[in-house]
């Protein structure tokens, strides 16, 4: 697996490509944790559509990060918002999402554009 990362503006992307699975789940938690020590993050967008296998171990790690604040909010404040971006004829990632009933918690978006648009 390979985890890029960038930033417009506010938000920091995290680029995945490769398999997300038990064996490389931890590297993506590392690097949106670095990605949660940055000064003024508005949101997170992780773009799956390199992800050519997504595990249970992998899902977990993405439901986790929808709920994961910076070390330096407060306790009361709401975690950084979390958007997910995958091609929608991705099935590596679009089925296993499905499955799982994660829109709820991590909306799914066809490109980086349209996920950040939707974090305003």
């Amino acid at each position: 697996m390979i985890v890029t990362t960038s930033r417009v503006g506010a938000v920091a992307v995290v680029t995945v490509s490769g398999e997300l699975d038990l064996h490389t789940a931890r590297d993506l938690m590392t690097s949106v944790d670095d990605v949660l020590t940055e000064p003024g993050l508005g949101g997170v967008v992780i773009d799956l559509t390199g992800v050519s296998f997504l595990g249970s171990s992998g899902l977990g790690t993405l439901a986790e990060l929808a709920t994961r604040a910076p070390a330096s909010r407060r306790p009361d404040e709401s975690p950084v918002p979390v958007r997910l971006v995958s091609a929608p004829d991705n099935r590596a990632v679009i089925r296993p999402w499905e499955t799982m009933n994660l829109q709820q918690i991590l909306p799914l978006h066809a490109d980086v554009a349209a996920a950040l648009a939707d974090l305003g």
